[in-house]
């Protein structure tokens, strides 16, 4: 029976048999911490932008932005064993960030308990976090009901990197982010009895690429030494997450390599609302219990423990009118984390906010032509994280800026087609997605705009277009808001009925140019 009992902790628990009986805190099984990174067949190390970097990368724990709990329970083979852990992260404003964390492994026959308690400090190395270094100091216990002999403790540290290497074209991903973490450098417990015994070093690196903001890949290594054992090995973990529905549902597969067994494929969902969040993790095993689950819940909540972050939230906004040019300023943030910033516009305070730029703004200031003159604008500015997903703070201060009659001061390198208000309607329909038609013996579509909702509609284009993915119609009002529908144009001239409504808000040129680029299709005026 205890042959059987020692045969299934070895395969499924990860708790490594040697010939003196039993070492705590041994490592390179399946029990594993963290839901998420569960589902990530274990690549989280070059990933760890939640508390649970804790466990794999502690310089990971810079991107939090908030404070959060994060904790897990398990059941280990078939109730003989509980695993838990519980974290929570403090961030130093949006700097750095300090953690503390226990994970504890209980016996349920009370022959032995196993707990770990974790202090954990994280700082950036650069100015704009693309380097980041971690550190965790750890107290080691080993006790027991049934055999108090068995008392033990010990000091460990772990170490972490983590680099962020940004990709130039955005069309080829985001960035490419390099982690390496080492746990329990040269760290011991020694029991009552005198004895001591050696924690297994690990050591964590690779690479993770961020194709966008919700869509990431990571690869990475482990490897795994063992004094009680005598044996090193190198293990792969592999993993793919998603964010989907405004970063609502993740969703995540992998593949991770054991010491105890055969490597497995992994996946993962989790939901998260602003607050709060839980994931759920699968682990398939061939051996003995079958498949393992795992659940995580992680709550986010408030400010920095040392007060409200204010250089998240953008300050000093100001207005300076020129005819109808208003450009607005605020002061640099000295935030390390930060995007950029989005501009907001609305003509009733208060309420209505239209986002003015298509991606996030990277100077402190941003000028709106082609407003209408004698018009008063309220405008509120917002600051974007660079974090996966991206937070955005809460809106600034609210300031009013009004148009005036007299025609706006001269603008170097700008052309008038700068000083209007634009929509691309052909990305607002997704007219590129349509069909081509050529395709369904017609000639092409056209398409008919109007002020009010159901009102009429007067045709933009002069002849039938294709399915063009920019089409842009100019000559607008910035901030009013235009309605469209299209209609598909036969080889003999008819029309077919018209679509349903499309609705869009003229944004100034410059912002639409800067998400269209330069090549954009044929654009009309009124």
């Amino acid at each position: 029976m205890v042959t059987r009992l020692l045969a299934a902790v070895l395969f499924i628990s990860s708790l490594l048999i040697v010939t003196n009986g039993y070492a705590a805190f041994d490592k390179g099984g399946i029990s594993g911490i963290g839901a998420r990174p569960l589902g990530m067949g274990g690549a989280f190390a070059t990933v760890a932008d939640s508390g649970d970097a804790i466990f794999y990368n502690p310089a990971g724990l810079v991107q939090v932005l908030r404070p959060e709990v994060s904790g897990m329970g398990a059941v280990l083979l078939n109730g003989k064993e509980d695993l838990f852990d519980l974290a929570y992260v403090q961030p130093f404003g949006d700097q750095m960030a300090w953690a503390i964390a226990t994970q504890q492994l209980f016996f349920t026959d009370g022959s032995e308990n196993e707990r770990i308690y974790f202090g954990t400090f994280a700082a950036p190395l650069a100015i704009d976090k693309s380097i980041s270094f971690g550190l965790n100091i750890k107290l080691f216990t080993v006790d027991s009901a049934t055999q108090p002999g068995q008392q033990a403790s010990g000091i460990g540290l772990d170490m972490g990197f983590l680099y962020h290497l940004p990709i130039l074209n955005p069309r080829y991903g985001k960035q490419l982010n390099l982690g390496l973490s080492a746990e329990d450098l040269d760290t011991k417990i020694r029991y009552q009895a005198g004895n001591e015994d050696q924690i297994p070093l690990n050591v964590r690196g690779g690479f993770s690429y961020e194709f966008t903001d919700d869509l990431v890949a990571a690869c990475e290594w482990e490897d795994f030494t063992d004094p009680n054992l005598g044996n090193q090995r190198t293990l792969l973990h592999a993993g793919l997450e998603g964010w989907f529905f405004e970063d609502q549902l993740g969703l995540r597969t992998g593949y991770s390599e054991f010491v105890t067994e055969n490597g497995q494929f992994t996946a993962g969902i989790s939901y998260r609302s602003k607050t709060w969040g839980i994931d759920y993790a699968y682990i398939g095993h061939p051996q003995f219990l079958g498949s393992s689950h795992r659940i995580s819940a992680t709550w986010r909540f408030g400010d920095s423990f040392l007060g409200k972050v204010k250089s998240f939230i953008p300050e000093g906004v100001t207005a300076y009118v020129e005819g109808d040019i208003i450009t607005l300023r605020w002061n640099n943030s000295p935030s390390l984390s930060l995007a950029g910033y989005n501009v907001y516009f609305s003509k009733t305070t208060g309420s209505g906010y239209v986002k003015i730029n298509q991606k996030a703004i990277k100077a402190n200031y941003y000028s709106l032509r082609g407003l209408e003159k004698n018009t008063r604008y309220y405008f509120v500015v917002s600051s974007v994280t660079n974090t996966i997903p991206p937070v955005e703070s809460q809106y600034s201060r609210e300031i009013m800026a009004g148009t005036t009659a007299a025609p706006g001061a001269p603008v170097v390198v700008q052309s008038d087609v700068q000083n209007e208000g634009v929509v691309d309607v052909a990305r607002q329909a997704s007219l590129g997605s349509w069909q081509d038609p050529s395709k369904i013996n017609a000639k092409g579509y056209n398409i008919y705009m109007s002020e009010v909702s159901g009102g009429r509609f007067d045709k933009v284009n002069t002849q039938p277009i294709s399915n063009v993915p920019t089409y842009l119609v100019r000559k607008l009002k910035v901030g009013q808001k235009y309605y469209f529908t299209f209609t598909t144009v036969g080889l003999d001239g008819s029309e077919s009925t018209h679509s349903k409504e499309v609705g869009a808000v003229a944004l100034p040129y410059s912002a639409v140019m800067q998400s269209t680029g330069t090549s954009a299709q044929p654009a009309t005026t009124r």
